[in-house]
């Protein structure tokens, strides 16, 4: 479930593509999109059932019913027939082309995951149990799945689909369930090839692994239990069952794991899992690769992603350079990091809402993020097929009005402009994924094979503070953007003048990783702010994930500063008014000072702004507004709207906890210099002024147009959305 989406690299703004490809923040694989057909609409789309076909003389009825409900765009699964539906609704993508070997939680022996890990953990866990049924390595198997890709494209490319969707769900394992695959000899081989190209020779494996290998053949890596193993007993190199009660007792002590190195060096593991990440995201590169070869105009993505996580292949910075479009379940920040790997490509989100307010509020965000497109779950829930009529179902009928608005006059607006971002940039590092995930589940002891990607979701320490990192910021008015581990090794920060580096539970990082930051707040412009936030101690480990006998970033953080707090650097110098706590888990707690001052005010002071648009609520309850900024022309668009933690659940459930934000509030917003002012929803001329008034509909954002000069209120919406206006 899940669809498609696709912006041309001009949705994005000229001024910022420059200065991202200037700064690293581009990847090859996503400056070369020029040749795609650009996605200049939003599309609603209904993923279609197979009741739709049942009744052939009834299928023009069925699409005349999705056109009613504000559905624009159709579905054709894997090899299936488009004509009848070009026949009446010409627009459409192709779900699921490949259905053999990606997702396991459909195509594969274990039909009940939850039993064969009850299994596996009664019956032991032997190496032979961890390969996987269609190796990502294997060529036969990728053959096949080149060969189909071409047949579906060429197929369909007479039709210019929107887009071409490879798999849905896809993963390594089972979602981001945890489990080793996979130990199939050829991606062992595979595995021992790329070891090659990052370590001199054995020697210096075996150095970095603290193992003992004779050679190249003789190296395999370490299974989960056998890590464990080395975390429990402090051995290189273990025999036997992990001592899981001493397992679930340990705790990560700087000092004192400094003299127990081996312990934590996860090295055997850590790289076999980037090795993982590594196979999935080249698999899905070649047959992208192989549609294009036929059809080089239609997007190929992927839907249904998990959060960033250890297993499953999720690491979004290799995903991200492997597709044209992606449609993520937003779990762990997955919307707000693709977007920023994937400029000017197209990100769409499922709607799985029953009611007008959510799904319009869900979608109206994510508009102003950046989607293109949303896919409607689905049609069997939508259509009454008992009735003569094919009557709408309540859902559907509820569901109208927010899709209809989707593609009106005033969402199209925001979607042709051009967003502004702030230069507050949030560190995204898959090793740190990795080393946290065996840090906290040392408490499962021998159950951690239970904690699956639906846990994590809910319990992930990590992702709970990283998404602390983005609402804050949020909430000061900011609009951070994430940047990779890669793009700063390459050279993403240096040409940064004002700007702050979020480092968020940095457990590991590498060597020309910490330069970069190093130099990054060595070098100094007399004029600037270089800033650097981090709770507790960045890079302890090194991308390996072997613990280091002084921080990444030792010479920026002194042994006495160590801990888990909360910092801000400058200069290399800590400030001691930005000091704090731990950082708040709960994402919309705002942080407050130990010292003189409090954090978000000092923040909003002293960090460099885009555009200077601040709000505040009347009363004295803190403001909680996300900020959207755009330029359309010489007006710059202003969208507000309450921050919301939106979090979606592989059940397509949205979490709560946003009670609190979810009643009318009174706002009064201040822009850096006088300018005419208009509400949009209203076509209302608010006056000439540097602030203004306004009541923010818990539901729906805000949209106001400030402009240099005075414009009509009739026309409004369509005199911006004109060249020059």
């Amino acid at each position: 479930m899940a669809n498609v989406t696709v912006a041309s690299l001009a949705r994005v703004g000229r001024f910022m593509l420059l200065a991202m490809m200037e700064f690293g923040i581009i990847g090859a694989a996503n400056a070369a999109t020029n040749e795609l057909r650009p996605w200049q609409e939003y599309h609603t789309i209904m993923w279609i059932g197979d009741s739709a076909y049942k009744k052939p003389g009834k299928i023009p009825l069925f699409f005349q019913r999705l056109r009613e409900m504000g559905i624009n765009t159709g579905m054709v699964y894997g090899d299936g027939d488009p004509q009848s539906l070009l026949a009446n609704m010409p627009q459409y993508y192709v779900e699921n082309m490949l259905n053999r070997g990606l997702c396991l939680k459909f195509n594969s022996e274990v039909a009940d995951w939850d039993q064969f890990v009850n299994n596996w953990a009664k019956n032991g866990r032997p190496n032979s149990a961890f390969q996987r049924p269609f190796c990502l390595d294997d060529p036969a198997w990728r053959s096949w799945g080149r060969k189909t890709m071409e047949q579906l494209a060429g197929k369909n490319a007479p039709h210019n689909p929107l887009c071409s969707n490879i798999r849905d769900e896809l993963s390594t394992t089972f979602s981001a369930n945890p489990f080793d695959y996979d130990f199939n000899p050829v991606a062992l081989a595979k595995f021992r090839e790329w070891l090659q190209g990052r370590y001199r020779d054995v020697a210096g494996l075996n150095a970095e692994w603290k193992t003992r290998f004779a050679d190249w053949n003789d190296v395999r890596p370490f299974s989960t239990d056998e890590i464990k193993n080395r975390m429990a007993s402090g051995e290189a190199l273990p025999r036997g069952k992990p001592d899981w009660q001493a397992l679930a007792g340990i705790k990560l002590d700087f000092e004192t794991a400094k003299r127990t190195l081996t312990r934590w060096n996860f090295a055997p593991w850590c790289d076999f899992r980037t090795y993982m990440d590594i196979s999935l995201a080249e698999a899905l590169a070649d047959f992208r690769t192989a549609a294009h070869r036929v059809d080089p105009q239609t997007p190929v993505g992927i839907e249904g992603t998990q959060m960033p996580s250890a297993f499953g292949g999720y690491d979004l910075w290799r995903l991200s350079q492997a597709l044209d479009w992606v449609e993520p379940y937003d779990i762990g920040n997955s919307r707000e990091i693709f977007a920023s790997f994937m400029p000017g490509k197209p990100v769409i989100t499922t709607v799985f809402e029953n009611d007008t307010n959510h799904a319009r509020r869900r979608l109206w965000h994510l508009l102003l993020e950046g989607d293109r497109g949303s896919i409607v779950w689905w049609s069997e829930d939508c259509i009454d097929w008992r009735s003569d009529d094919y009557a709408l179902t309540p859902k559907a009928k509820s569901l109208a009005p927010a899709l209809q608005e989707m593609t009106s006059p005033l969402a199209q607006l925001f979607l042709r402009a051009e967003r502004e971002y702030d230069p507050v940039f949030i560190y995204y590092s898959q090793p740190s994924i990795q080393v946290d995930w065996l840090l906290e589940s040392t408490v499962d002891g021998s159950t951690w094979p239970r904690r699956f990607s639906s846990f994590e979701s809910e319990h992930n320490e990590m992702a709970k503070t990283r998404n602390a990192w983005v609402r804050l910021f949020q909430d000061l008015g900011y609009s951070p953007q994430f940047v990779s581990s890669a793009q700063i090794e390459n050279g993403a920060l240096r040409n940064m003048t004002n700007a702050a580096l979020v480092l968020p539970t940095t457990l590991a990082l590498g060597d020309n990783e910490a330069r970069e930051m190093d130099n990054f707040l060595s070098h100094q412009p007399a004029t600037a702010v270089r800033v650097l936030f981090c709770d507790g101690i960045p890079g302890v480990f090194d991308e390996h994930g072997k613990l280091r006998l002084a921080g990444g970033l030792a010479r920026v953080f002194p042994a006495a500063e160590q801990g888990p707090v909360a910092y801000a650097v400058r200069d290399k110098n800590i400030l001691p008014e930005c000091k704090t706590g731990r950082i708040s888990d709960y994402a919309l707690q705002r942080l407050t000072a130990n010292a003189s001052a409090e954090w978000p005010g000092w923040a909003a002071r002293n960090l460099p702004r885009k555009a200077e648009v601040q709000v505040r609520a009347m009363n004295s309850e803190p403001a909680r507004v996300r900020i959207h900024r755009f330029r359309s022309g010489d007006t710059r668009l202003v969208a507000f709207e309450r921050n919301i933690d939106y979090q979606m659940s592989e059940e397509l459930k949205q979490a709560g906890g946003n009670e609190v934000l979810e009643r009318p509030v009174k706002m009064e917003a201040t822009i850096s210099r006088p300018a005419h002012i208009y509400d949009l929803r209203a076509a209302r001329y608010l006056g000439y002024a540097d602030h203004f008034e306004f009541d923010l509909d818990p539901w729906q954002p805000t949209l106001i147009a400030v402009s240099p000069v005075k414009l009509r209120e009739e026309g409004l919406v369509d005199a911006l959305m004109k060249p020059g206006k």
